[in-house]
């Protein structure tokens, strides 16, 4: 499938903290991850976009707390609901919508996100490579142009990469 977009995640490669996604699509594209630890039982995940909070995901004793995306806040395990198999999670989007993000099996660390049981409209991929704009550790390509669906699909994006990598 060919993609319209493709998005750089840059920084540390870690899902919560120090992981900025940058590229272009129909404009700039700017968001960081950034956890401050507020005590040995609980941290705040704050997104940035273009330096301004957009998100922010309150974790509690280590494990999924509440997310608050735009003016919606949500419980984080909403977020990361079984999907249509073991290895896949979805989430439904503030307009209402069900999306759900697929592990592949043959590529790890990649995922592919669906919309409706087969209308693949995003892909994650773990590679590490040089771009324009420095070194790289993953992309995401996709083909859909909406701001807060972009939001939602990165948070979500980065809760399966902690869940998976965590265990």
């Amino acid at each position: 499938m060919a993609y319209s977009y493709e998005i750089f995640f840059t920084g540390r490669d870690d899902p919560r903290n120090g992981c900025i996604v940058i590229g272009e699509d129909t404009k700039p594209v700017f968001f960081e991850f950034e956890t401050q630890y507020l005590s040995p039982s609980s941290a705040r995940t704050t997104v940035s976009s273009n330096r301004n909070p957009v998100a922010a995901l309150d974790w509690l004793n280590g494990s999924l707390g509440v997310a608050t995306i735009g003016d919606r806040e949500i419980p984080m395990a909403h977020l990361v609901q079984q999907g249509s198999s073991t290895s896949a999670r979805r989430f439904t989007s503030a307009d209402g919508r069900h999306y759900e993000w697929r592990k592949c099996h043959a590529d790890p660390g990649s995922y592919e996100l669906y919309s409706g049981p087969n209308t693949r409209i995003a892909k994650f991929q773990k590679l590490p490579q040089a771009t324009p704009i420095g070194p790289s550790h993953g992309t995401l390509q996709y083909s859909f142009s909406h701001d807060l669906l972009l939001l939602e699909v990165l948070v979500t994006l980065n809760l399966n990469r902690w869940l998976d990598g965590t265990g």
